[in-house]
């Protein structure tokens, strides 16, 4: 059995957290700003862009905590702005089918690109061996999160 980690090691680990958090909300809400979409926008439009179309209540599954009502106002304000479309399902006519239009889909782009920037940023102070060490073990992590909690993740540099 492996020894636990120290204490400044999870300190060490804690802060980066913490450091990759802020960056993170940074990028957002400077995206939010640049496009005057909300942070619920900004989640329903990553969800369509790789798996749409789907219906209302796959975008409600992969965007937790979001009540159905929130959603539909979220779907409402993304359409008025041209960056989505509802159409009935016609396999199940009871259900809409959602899928981002092509300004939407530039959009998350954008976005993509933003949170892109900012890894390449934070790779640019590493050599290359060190990257690949770095995303050996960041997928390490991530597989024993996915297993520990049972979420479902993507390994990094899969997406």
């Amino acid at each position: 059995m492996e020894p636990a980690p120290e204490p400044q090691q999870i300190r060490a680990v804690f802060e980066f957290m913490m450091f990759l958090g802020e960056t993170l909300g940074h990028t957002s809400r400077h995206f939010e700003n640049e496009t005057m979409c909300s942070p619920e926008e900004t989640s329903v439009l990553r969800v369509l862009s790789p798996r749409g179309p789907l219906m209302v209540k796959e975008i409600a599954q992969a965007v937790p905590g979001m009540s159905l009502s929130k959603l539909t106002r979220v779907l409402d304000s993304l359409e008025t702005h041209g960056y989505l479309t509802r159409t009935l399902n016609r396999e199940d006519r009871r259900s809409f089918l959602v899928a981002p239009t092509e300004q939407g889909m530039l959009l998350v782009g954008k976005f993509v690109h933003d949170l892109e920037e900012a890894a390449q940023s934070m790779l640019a102070a590493l050599t290359p061996t060190e990257r690949l060490v770095l995303v050996e073990l960041f997928t390490r992590i991530q597989t024993n999160w996915s297993s520990v909690t049972g979420q479902q993740h993507s390994p990094p540099g899969s997406g």
